[in-house]
């Protein structure tokens, strides 16, 4: 499959979860990948671990705090420098503290909009600046959260993250498609997928089966979401198939949103 053949891909959050299952897809299509995270050792693991032999000098990992400016810089120009150019950037880091709004501190409130929100600016800015320079079509796909539509009373700080995200991934398409760039800016809305982040979230709680049992609830499907199938929708909008598509969020969550 090379429906991403020749293009650079850079993956926030790249090092665990649904950024894993981005980045594998990624390279099944085609792409070279850079997948970017905090932390060196489990990064450089994950690295390795998706390329192998036969993936040599298509994969590389590189350091990224999404929330700090001079941190997205370097790391663009790094993926730059290994690999040409940067064809795809995937927002997909994020942060999530289960909390309602007498209970969130300022501190996380603040936390959590500069990750979640802040990243996803800073990365689409820094990523523009270098994708404009290179004369051909660009993508910026932005994974956020069915909570940017539906909320619930302990995501609050998250679910308003996500919100802002949303409208962000709008105002930069419109942004580009103004300037005449070649760059489509699009986000996945995933439902729940048994990320590490839920599985700590499954463990804060009193009754981790009660929990659980109270989530595949809550999909119409009666199940969660796989992270490949987010991979796949994200494989959607960084590939010229969806080429004529720009503001534009796609739910995947097994009908959540839809009930």
């Amino acid at each position: 499959m090379t429906r991403l053949a020749d293009k650079v891909v850079l993956v926030t959050g790249g090092t665990s979860g649904i950024g894993v299952d981005i980045a594998r897809r990624c390279l099944e299509e085609g792409a070279r990948v850079a997948v970017a995270g905090r932390n060196q050792d489990r990064g450089q693991a994950v690295a390795n671990s998706l390329g192998g032999d036969a993936l040599d000098g298509k994969v590389m990992f590189v350091s990224l705090d999404v929330s700090n400016e001079q941190s997205w810089i370097d790391a663009i120009s790094a993926v730059v420098e290994c690999f040409g150019g940067l064809d795809v950037l995937v927002n997909n880091a994020g942060v999530m503290t289960p909390c309602d709004v007498e209970n969130t501190s300022f501190e996380l409130f603040q936390n959590t909009i500069m990750t979640n929100a802040g990243g996803v600016f800073l990365g689409c800015k820094h990523a523009i600046e270098q994708m404009k320079t290179q004369g051909k079509p660009a993508s910026l796909v932005n994974v956020l959260s069915t909570t940017a539509l539906k909320t619930s009373a302990w995501t609050m700080a998250y679910g308003a993250s996500k919100s802002a995200a949303l409208s962000i991934t709008k105002s930069v398409a419109l942004s580009c498609a103004e300037n005449k760039y070649s760059i489509r800016c699009n986000a996945v809305l995933p439902g729940v997928v048994m990320t590490p982040m839920v599985e700590n979230l499954l463990a804060m709680s009193a009754d981790a089966d009660a929990q659980l049992a109270g989530l595949l609830a809550s999909q119409p499907m009666g199940r969660l979401v796989e992270g490949e199938e987010v991979a796949n929708a994200v494989i959607y909008f960084a590939s010229e198939e969806s080429s004529g598509v720009t503001g534009a969020h796609f739910a995947v969550d097994c009908g959540m949103t839809a009930s």
